[in-house]
């Protein structure tokens, strides 16, 4: 594959998503950006790391600023990139994260976890778009296993984080999140298992970058 190309990966919770994006980036050679980006918009925009993982990938909503400030309300959809200039701490990380994946889109290739990626990129041509799903009953199972924990509480981290991906995804996109008209690619990584998922997408990947 020839110059520098994105690898954009929405996922629901429990389904690999992350674990399958480590491990394409590093059957690719390149970096896998998801809490990293959260360093690199610290770094870049001298925010306090703890204010960024706290709104990362949440919809807007009333929060308090450092300074004091009070800022409510959701960003108007009439403005230009999504209409996500608000005014609370969301949309504020919301903004320096879509800045941050712009930067990384140009210089150099990279796969990126959830934010928006795949809808703050969708006019470049170097992008591969794909979501990661599975059934609930095999999502909870994975996370039972993996974090030990009951299936009950798993069953209620797996509605929870999906609550907040889908609301956070609808609110700064108005798209929704994980329909199948917004990815080239959707997959079923329990049906096809994490390496077989990994396997697929480096596929589609080289055909499209070519």
């Amino acid at each position: 594959m020839s110059g520098n190309y994105i690898i954009t990966i929405g996922r629901e919770y429990g389904s690999g998503g992350l674990e399958i994006g480590q491990k394409l980036a590093e059957k690719l050679g390149i970096k896998c950006y998801d809490k990293e980006l959260i360093n690199l918009v610290a770094e870049k925009k001298g925010f306090k790391k703890e204010i960024l993982e706290k709104a990362d990938e949440k919809r807007g909503s009333s929060f308090i600023e450092p300074s004091g400030g009070f800022f409510p309300g959701r960003p108007s959809k009439t403005l230009p990139a999504f209409g996500a200039f608000g005014k609370t701490i969301n949309d504020k990380v919301f903004l320096m994260e879509s800045s941050v994946i712009h930067s990384l889109a140009r210089e150099e290739s990279c796969v990126i976890i959830g934010r928006c990626a795949d809808v703050l990129l969708k006019d470049r041509d170097n992008v591969l778009t794909v979501f990661i799903q599975a059934p609930k009953d095999a999502r909870i199972k994975r996370l039972a296993e993996q974090f030990q924990l009951s299936e009950e509480m798993a069953e209620k981290e797996v509605r929870r984080i999906d609550k907040i991906r889908s609301s956070y995804y609808q609110f700064y996109t108005d798209r929704k999140w994980g329909g199948r008209d917004n990815f080239d690619l959707v997959i079923n990584s329990a049906a096809l298992g994490i390496d077989n998922t990994v396997n697929l997408i480096k596929i589609a990947a080289e055909h499209k970058f070519s």
